[in-house]
């Protein structure tokens, strides 16, 4: 059977025999909104968990709208001005609102990519600002918050404790660590600082599991403990379809409006298999930008493949590795034990150590001890690919040839949009 998973804005074409083939893990059909203004306007007016936002909000407030960076794929230049119209007819005026991206640990935007997140239409009307973790000058210290004994140090921009009111704009996918993206996640890691985005992340490390799709647990509960303390009070997430179409927009309470997108999208991306594969072929799509986003096509291989099975990965990668994270290739190269060892007796205030790379590299370590990974990509370097402890392939249907030839018998499974998907046994 010839199947096509993304690369980017290509294609990767290759040919399965029909007797090997064991699942194709494609995302259900979801109708999308189709007035995408009108579903956000009444999210505002019918939010889960508090009052509608026009009595929330007061026409002397300072409000900050936090927005992330250009990893995610969120409309927010279509939600922005219904939001902002919103506020005005509340009575504040453009003076109140201002912008801050929300990267958590990602480089900051460059201006085209601020253009295309904000639009043109608000560019110029509405101050906008970027949070760079790495600006220690731009972060003030809070009490610190307890969650399941565990203490996070609460670090943030300090543009959050000036505003009177924050607003959070997100989109709501399986994520490896925090169960599922948006949320409370916005603000915790998106303008946080290291030693709070380290604490609340390493909790998943240490977890038996990779916690995906699993929404309570430590990583996410820190970042809402964090949320909080900085004063999150309302969330405009959506949930959208694997044609990028908006299915529901949940506004209000950052954990009772993401438990409900959480629900939709659990519905949206779940993928269903009858067990796992001896081969895994998974794309990286939508997170291609580099192989910090990549890993979480790798991740939802790992709950696919069988134990002492192949993986094929696919991604450009067209960034490399990743940014803001010199000790990333350090911590790849570990083992997972070896991870968990020296992240039990780290700091979550020493940046040179640099744990958030560590929860990251337990994810691959898990993968890459379960099974083989062989690896087509243009932005990975040889020496990126021998760090990850990958083998590079000519291309996906060489791998599956070559494997083939050795046992003609091996399942195999397809993950067309490993970047977003979560693969579910149907077998248990």
């Amino acid at each position: 059977m010839i199947m096509e998973i993304p690369y980017g804005s290509e294609t990767i074409s290759f040919n399965i025999p029909e007797e090997n083939l064991l699942f194709v893990g494609t995302l259900k059909e979801t109708r999308g909104q189709t007035q995408l203004a009108e579903a956000v306007r009444k999210s505002l007016d019918e939010p889960f968990g508090c009052l509608p936002l026009k009595d929330c909000v007061h026409p002397k407030d300072n409000v900050l709208i936090l927005i992330e960076d250009a990893t995610r794929s969120t409309p927010v230049k279509e939600i922005l001005p219904v939001l902002v119209d919103y506020l005005l007819d509340c009575g504040l005026t453009l003076e109140n609102l201002e912008i801050l991206t929300a990267p958590g640990s990602h480089r900051i935007l460059t201006d085209a990519e601020i253009l295309e997140k904000v639009g043109p239409e608000l560019i110029d009307k509405i101050k906008i600002s970027q949070h760079d973790y790495q600006n220690e000058s731009s972060m003030v210290t809070m009490p610190s918050v307890l969650v399941n004994g565990f203490e996070i140090p609460v670090q943030v921009n300090r543009k959050a404790l000036e505003a009177d009111f924050i607003i959070g704009i997100g989109n709501i996918i399986p994520h490896s660590d925090a169960g599922f993206s948006g949320g409370a996640k916005i603000l915790q890691p998106g303008i946080c600082g290291y030693p709070t985005t380290a604490a609340t992340h390493i909790s998943a490390a240490m977890l038996d599991e990779i916690p995906l799709g699993v929404v309570d647990n430590p990583c996410r509960l820190g970042m809402e403990e964090v949320a909080k303390q900085a004063g999150l009070k309302f969330i405009i997430n959506t949930v959208k379809n694997h044609r990028g179409e908006v299915i529901e927009v949940v506004s209000g309470d950052f954990v009772t409006a993401h438990r409900e997108g959480a629900r939709i999208s659990r519905n949206a991306f779940s993928v269903e298999m009858p067990e796992l594969a001896d081969i895994v072929v998974v794309s990286s799509y939508p997170a291609d930008l580099d192989f910090w986003q990549a890993l979480k096509g790798v991740t939802a291989a790992y709950f696919a493949v069988k134990p002492g099975g192949t993986i094929i990965f696919a991604s450009p990668c067209y960034e490399g590795l990743a940014h803001n994270h010199p000790k990333f290739e350090e911590w790849l190269q570990l083992s997972y034990t070896h991870i968990l060892q020296k992240t039990k007796s780290a700091p979550v205030d020493d940046k040179s150590i640099d744990l958030i790379s560590a929860v990251l590299a337990v994810c691959n370590s898990r993968a890459r001890e379960k099974a083989e990974i062989l690896v087509v990509s243009n932005g990975l370097s040889d020496d990126a690919v021998n760090v990850l402890g990958y083998k590079r392939v000519a291309s996906v249907q060489a791998a599956i040839d070559d494997l083939l030839l050795k046992n003609n018998k091996l399942s195999i499974g397809v993950l067309p949009r490993g970047g977003d998907c979560l693969p579910v046994l149907t077998g248990l």
